[in-house]
Order: structure tokens, then C-alpha cells, then sequence
């Protein structure tokens, strides 16, 4: 028989067996769900969520090593604010078990073991270049000399430049060399010294009374009276200040290299036209020396002008002859070196 009241609105009680099948059912569902973000946290973005502290542990990934910063003492949960921080890993010291190797050298150092000579090695050459020495010159060479005062077409450039080279004239400091300047005496007697400083003495020096013995010019002119070259003037003068004339300086350069005429001296002398201007005395010096190629005359090479000064260049080319005459220095070729006329016997 049915009732006829309507049914009451209060819930029967949960039984035991209810409750523990809604448990269990929860339990599994929650199972499945952290199965899940565990095996692919990036699908749903579960790296950010937040569980009590019973259903997760911190851990840390192997791609990101760092510290996770601790909750606090009293809170069950991690704070929203919780980061990983990266910290620096810590490596113990290792104890070495042996001996270290060195690092590898970088290239083009050589390791040597300890208490191991080193052997000498050949250079490559591609790498180190070889020592050269400088060459030495048995005789000395001409080289760049300029002068403003002597120009590439100066008649007498080439005596000049070479006797420059070889230290026969010293003095030209100065860029200039002068060559139309006077010569004198004491000057010539230096320039002969370092001509003929190899020659030995033929004769005793003379004390000149105005040579001093402290003078600069004073081992010069006692090395040309020695080896024959120049002589004193009477009440034993040498007059070193003295402008030297032309056929001085012939004279001299004919008695230091012991010249004589082959043939008589008269003729030689034809070759000049001043010819008559020569002292007597100087005949056959002015002679031998024309014979020997030493005479030197420009702007023409018939005229001798034995009388006047004889200028820087002057003696420079007559020098050199001198120098060629004894096989010091190679010949030069100039057309105002004299040669002798060949006149029939």
C-alpha cells in the first residue's frame, strides 16, 4: 500500500563502504593526473603549479642545475614566490693519483721533460733567416760622395770623389769640397802622408825652425821630408802657410816616386806651350812626371802655367796619377791628363 506523503528532504548518512569507494575513486583520478604532468609538465604548463608539500618533492632538472630555496618551518606549502636559483656546481679537489701532464704547448713551443738535455737543432730556414756576414774589401771602393761645389760634370769629379772615398781628403765637413781654393804647403804634405803612409824613410828629418814640434802639420811634413817627397827652403824654412805652385807640387810628386826622364827632358817638355816657364831646376821633374801620366792641366792640356797656385782640384788629380803610377788605385781615363808627344829619334 503506497503513501500518500511526499517524500523528505533529509539525506541519508554516507555509509563506510561509500565513503572509501569516493576515496579510492579520488585517489586514483589524482594518481592519473600527476602520472601525467609528471611524463609532460610542458603540455599543461604544470612546472607552475603549486601542490602541498605530501604529493610533491623539489627536484631539480639535469639541464638546469641550481638550489630550490626552502619553504618556511611552519607552512606545509611552497610559497607562490619560490624560484629556482642557479648557483656555480662545487667541485671537490681531486687528489692526483700521479704525476701531471702538462697542457698542450701552443704551437711552435718545444716541451722538454724535466732532467733532459736539449739537443742542438738544425734552423729551418724557411723560418729563421741565415746570418750573413758583412763583406770586407781588401782595397777601398768609391761611394756615394756629393758635394754642392762639385757638380756630376766637374772636369776633376772623379779624382775628387775617389780620393774622398779613400780618406785622403778628410776635412770636407761641410758639404762642400772647395775646389778652386789654393793649396798649401802643410796641406799637400798631409795628403801625401796618407798616400804614402806604407813607404819607409829614405832620408833624416830636418828640425825646421818654423815648424813646431806641437804643430798638427808636423808629423806630416816630417814623414814627406823622410820618404823623399818635399825639402826645405834655405835657413831651414819649410814655409807651411806657403801657397804651393804647380810645378811644386810635380816636383814632389816625381822626387817621392823616385821618376826619371827616359829620353832627353827637352823634348818631353815640347808638349807644352809654356814650356819655357819651367825653372831650371824643375826640368826633369816636370819631365818625368809628364812620362809617367802624373801632369794634370785644365781647361787645356798644352799649357802647363807651372808658376801659378795650384787649387784643391788640381792637386786631387795629380794625387791620384800618383797613386795609379804605384798600382793603388785603377787608372782613370781624363782628357786632361797629359801624355807625352811621339816625336821621331
Amino acid at each position: 500500500m503506497s503513501s500518500s506523503q511526499p517524500p523528505s528532504g533529509e539525506r541519508n548518512p554516507l555509509g563506510l563502504d561509500e565513503l572509501i569507494a569516493i576515496l579510492v575513486a579520488f585517489g586514483t583520478m589524482g594518481a592519473i593526473l600527476f602520472w601525467v604532468t609528471g611524463k609532460n609538465p610542458d603540455r599543461l604548463n604544470a612546472r607552475n603549479w603549486q601542490f602541498p608539500a605530501v604529493f610533491s618533492q623539489p627536484a631539480v632538472t639535469p639541464a638546469s642545475p641550481g638550489l630550490l630555496t626552502p619553504a618556511s618551518p611552519n607552512s606545509d606549502l611552497r610559497s607562490p614566490a619560490t624560484t629556482l636559483i642557479p648557483s656555480e656546481r662545487e667541485v671537490p679537489p681531486v687528489t692526483p693519483l700521479g704525476p701531471i701532464l702538462p697542457q698542450n704547448p701552443p704551437v711552435g713551443v718545444i716541451v722538454v721533460p724535466p732532467n733532459k738535455p736539449i739537443a742542438p737543432s738544425t734552423p729551418d730556414p724557411a723560418i729563421t733567416k741565415p746570418k750573413t756576414d758583412k763583406p770586407k774589401a781588401d782595397k777601398p771602393k768609391v761611394g756615394p760622395v756629393r758635394f754642392s761645389d762639385v757638380p756630376d760634370k766637374y772636369w776633376a769629379r772623379p779624382f775628387i770623389v775617389a780620393l774622398v772615398d779613400r780618406k785622403i781628403f778628410a776635412e770636407s765637413t761641410d758639404n762642400k769640397f772647395r775646389p778652386d781654393e789654393p793649396m798649401t804647403r802643410a796641406e799637400l804634405a798631409r795628403l801625401i802622408q796618407r798616400m804614402s803612409d806604407d813607404k819607409e824613410p829614405i832620408r833624416k828629418p830636418i828640425d825646421f825652425k818654423d815648424v813646431k814640434d806641437k804643430s798638427p802639420a808636423a808629423p806630416a811634413i816630417d814623414h814627406t821630408v823622410k820618404t823623399g817627397y818635399l825639402k826645405g827652403y834655405p835657413n831651414n824654412e819649410f814655409r807651411p802657410d806657403k801657397q804651393i805652385p804647380r810645378v811644386e807640387v810635380i816636383a814632389a810628386l816625381a822626387s817621392g816616386l823616385s821618376l826619371k826622364p827616359s829620353t832627353k827632358a827637352t823634348k818631353t817638355l815640347q808638349v807644352y806651350t809654356d814650356r819655357a816657364k819651367v825653372p831650371k831646376w824643375a826640368v826633369n821633374k816636370v819631365a818625368s812626371a809628364t812620362e809617367a801620366g802624373i801632369v794634370v792641366n785644365h781647361p787645356k792640356r798644352t799649357l802647363l802655367q807651372p808658376n801659378r797656385t795650384a787649387t784643391r782640384a788640381e792637386v786631387a788629380a795629380m794625387i791620384y796619377q800618383s797613386m795609379a803610377k804605384k798600382g793603388k788605385v785603377p787608372a782613370k781615363s781624363s782628357e786632361y791628363v797629359v801624355k807625352p808627344l811621339k816625336l821621331p829619334k
